[in-house]
This record gives C-alpha cells, structure tokens and sequence, in this order.
C-alpha cells in the first residue's frame, strides 16, 4: 500500500450492521513495516497496519491557492439531558492540545417539555465556550515581542 500524509484511509467493515471506518493519515511510519498514524472520523488517533480490507484515497490535488494546506477538525459532542437540565461537552483536539466546552440550559417548571430546544441552547453553548477557548489559545499563541505587526479580524 502505498500512501501518504493527508490520504484517507477506508476500511470496508467484514460484519453486516457494522459501520466502515475512515480516517486521515497523518504520519507514514516506516520502520518494522510501512504503517501509519490515522486520526478517525471519531477523532481517535491510532497506529495503524494496513490490511486486505483497507484502501486509500489520494488526497486532493492543491486546488487552492500556492502554499494552502487543508485540515479536518473533529469535534466530540456529548449531550446528558434530564427533565430539568441539559448538559453539552464539546471536546476539539488541535496540534497544541485538547481543548472542551461546556453549556448547559435548564427548563423553568413552568414550561411545557420541548427536550429538542434544551439540546440546542446547551450545544450551542458549549460550542461558544469551545470558540472562546481556541481563539484565547491562538491570541496567546502569538508572541508579545514580535516585530512584524498581526491583526486578527474577528
């Protein structure tokens, strides 16, 4: 199998019901055999030694402009809902760490039960807590005595 960094990686499932896998390849290991690091759709990363059930899809040729690299990013949502509260976490692994949010929404008694609405408030929360963390992450990424002026654009 030859493949390379940014390939994807499908795995045809061998059980009826039993989802196919896909993922990205992130590192080409060569040593005891080649093999590689995948990040899964599900945001695991594993080292990974390619069988008969495996096959690769070749990155897409730079359609974009000179330099520009394409990355996919996978957030976790893990929603807990009870009959007075939802509670969302949304967890984003990126190269400088892992990084979640949280939201919550709670019903006043006096409201009719719309589960849906709860699930919404409390993700939509939890993803605006998780914007708020990564944007900090990249402000204090950016170096104080930097000579070369930066501007970020909200």
């Amino acid at each position: 199998m030859d493949a390379h960094v940014g390939d994807q990686i499908l795995i045809r499932s061998r059980q009826v019901g039993r989802p196919d896998q896909q993922g990205e390849i992130i590192e080409v290991i060569k040593t005891g055999g080649e093999h590689y690091r995948v990040r899964w759709s599900d945001g695991r990363e594993t080292i990974f030694f390619p069988g008969s059930d495996a096959t690769v899809r070749r990155a897409a040729a730079d359609s974009g402009p000179s330099g520009m690299e394409t990355r996919t990013a996978t957030v976790d949502l893990r929603v807990e809902e009870d009959e007075g509260q939802c509670e969302a976490r949304a967890t984003l692994r990126t190269s400088i760490g892992l990084f979640t949010g949280f939201g919550t929404a709670r019903r006043n008694p006096k409201d009719r039960g719309a589960p849906m609405i709860g699930e919404e408030f409390a993700i939509a929360r939890s993803l605006t807590d998780l914007a708020v963390q990564l944007e900090t992450a990249a402000h204090a990424a950016i170096p104080a005595d930097e000579s070369t002026s930066r501007h970020l654009v909200p």
